[in-house]
Order: structure tokens, then sequence, then C-alpha cells
């Protein structure tokens, strides 16, 4: 798991060398505000053992960096804050059932938590432009993060959130609208124990105002 942690440093140097360099270049591309929702159970029950889901806002900046015909690579950029619950379920989950005192760990765990996840999602877009107004993409990234609240699942503190997403996009003059599917997993890198990690499906929409037009291909 260290690994991770080494390639997560690296690529967080690499996401903010190329966001630098886009704002020298003239290439950051729309900014814009997001609202989303995701829960562990809600879209596709994934585990019994635990309740877990989030509200999502985020401040999103993309920058350019490539582009040719209909194809595109950007930088996402999106500091961001996700009001989140936790709940345990399940008195006999394998951290329970290795603990030296199970009990007390019962009692501070199974019941409803309200927790802060204050997050830097950096992730690397491929887009795909179907007309001069509307594109799909896919979205993937690894953002350094801190929560702070512990749980029987992911110990309080540092850890990473990674994101995968499949959006869409719409543009009308300055303005676009866009929305997106996305799974989220949350976990340290084995940096603190427990590290069972923190899984949700959900949805993002965001409005971003366009601020290069001349990033967007013409039709033909």
């Amino acid at each position: 798991m260290k690994l991770k942690f080494i390639f997560c440093f690296f690529i967080f140097s690499f996401f903010f060398s190329k966001a630098q360099d886009s704002l020298n270049n003239k290439k950051w591309l729309r900014i814009g505000v997001i609202y989303g929702y995701a829960s562990q159970n809600t879209f596709i029950r994934q585990d019994s053992d635990y309740t877990y889901e989030a509200y999502i806002f985020k401040i999103s900046n993309h920058f350019s960096l490539y582009q040719k015909k209909k194809h595109a690579l950007e930088l996402s950029v999106e500091p961001s804050y996700y009001a989140s619950k936790h709940e345990s379920l399940n008195p006999w989950q394998k951290f329970y059932t290795t603990t030296d005192n199970p009990d007390y760990y019962r009692e501070k765990y199974m019941k409803l938590k309200n927790m802060n996840e204050y997050v830097l999602n950096l992730g690397l877009i491929y887009r795909y432009h179907l007309k001069t107004d509307l594109s799909l993409y896919a979205l993937g990234n690894v953002g350094p993060m801190y929560i702070d609240t512990d749980t029987e699942m992911l110990k309080k503190g540092f850890a990473f959130s990674d994101i995968f997403a499949l959006g869409g996009n719409y543009r009308m003059n300055d303005f676009s609208v866009d929305l997106k599917m996305m799974i989220r997993h949350v976990s340290n890198a084995d940096l603190q124990k427990p590290n069972f990690g923190l899984n949700s499906v959900g949805f993002e929409l965001g409005m971003y105002y366009e601020l290069n037009k001349k990033t967007t291909p013409k039709r033909g």
C-alpha cells in the first residue's frame, strides 16, 4: 500500500504542474459549481454491514491538456466538501470480532454519525465532442482528503478519495450544464488502522461558466 501513497504523491505533483502550465498558457477552460449525492446502498447494494451516504459540494475547474478534432484530454481540479453520514449495522463483522474489546467498539460505532470530508479532487478527463455544444466524457481521479470522524471502516485523518465517472456536458453560449454518474472509494493506503474503506455510488450535477471559447471544436 505504500506504493499507492508514492503513486498518489507523483500524481498530485503532476496535476499541479499541469495546472500551472495551463494557467500560464491560458488553457483554463471552465469554472463551475457541482452538487451531488452518493450512497453505499441506495443505487447498488454493496455491503449490509454499514450505511454510508454523502452530500457533495465542489468548485470545479477544467484545464486543457490536449485537443484534436473531436477528442480532448483535460485536467480537473476540484476543491470539495462531503457532508456524510455513517452507521455500523453488523455487530459480528470482522472489525469487532478481531478487537480486544468488541463491546466498547460496538457501543462507539453502532450509532449514526455525521462526518465532514475535505477533499482536493485531481482528475483526468477524456472528452469526446458529439457536437459543438454536446460532449460525453470519462473521468478518473485520485485526491488527498481529510475525514474528521472515526468509524469501524476508516480511521479519522488523512486518506485518499478515488473516483471513476461517466458523464455528459451540454453547452449554452457562455454556460454549460454537466451531469455524471460516479463510483467512489475512500481509504488511507494502510497509513492508519482500520482501513477497510468506504464505497459509494451516486450522481453529480454541475453548472459551468465557459472561459475559453476557442477550445470548442467547430461543426463539421
